[in-house]
């Protein structure tokens, strides 16, 4: 006698998915996630499930079980588009734009200030993210090495560094945001008064 494999907890979330009835509308987090908890409960015994952070993942990652892509509004609601495909964003910053960002960040890491290599080559990224509306645009790249790179898109730690206040205050004068302008500014200050790089 097999015994019955049993179900993951992300399952349930993506069974929730790929049930004909939620396909192409708009749920709330809270009516996905109390749906989600009681088929979890009617096969467990346990309300014990944790579902926001799986479905707020899955607009930006997807999941190789959905046969189409799970899409976030900006009301906050999501929707199951079927059939429909992921678009992977791909840097837009040419070769030339590359070049021309690493040139002016001499070439060495912003945040830790590593030299490129042939052997340890660097990255240009977004200073505003291409998810928040950030272009692959010379004004809005930054020079780092793997680690940092990593560290900013793991952690989420693109809002610290000296030199990444530094950059973003460059974006804000050109794009003439004041408010934010004067937040850099004044938050640059603060480094100083603190002696800190």
């Amino acid at each position: 006698m097999t015994k019955k494999k049993e179900k993951t907890k992300k399952q349930y979330i993506i069974d929730f998915f790929k049930n004909e009835e939620n396909h192409n509308k708009y749920f709330q987090l809270s009516e996905m996630d109390s749906e989600i908890k009681t088929a979890y409960e009617k096969d467990t015994g346990s309300n014990k499930i944790y579902t926001h952070r799986t479905i707020r993942n899955l607009p930006k990652y997807g999941d190789s079980q959905l046969n189409g892509i799970v899409e976030k509004s900006k009301r906050g609601t999501y929707i199951f588009r079927p059939g429909k495909k992921r678009v992977k964003l791909k840097s837009p910053f040419n070769q030339l734009t590359k070049n021309k960002i690493k040139k002016r960040d001499n070439y060495q890491c912003q945040w830790c200030k590593k030299k490129e290599t042939q052997k340890e080559p660097l990255a240009v990224d977004h200073i505003i993210p291409e998810d928040d509306g950030g272009e692959g645009i010379y004004e809005n790249g930054i020079t780092l090495c793997t680690v940092c790179n990593n560290r900013k898109k793991n952690l989420k730690t693109s809002s610290f560094g000296k030199n990444m206040f530094k950059n973003y205050l460059v974006v804000s004068k050109k794009n003439k945001d004041e408010k934010a302008e004067k937040f850099l500014n004044d938050l640059l200050k603060v480094y100083e008064k603190h002696n800190l790089e």
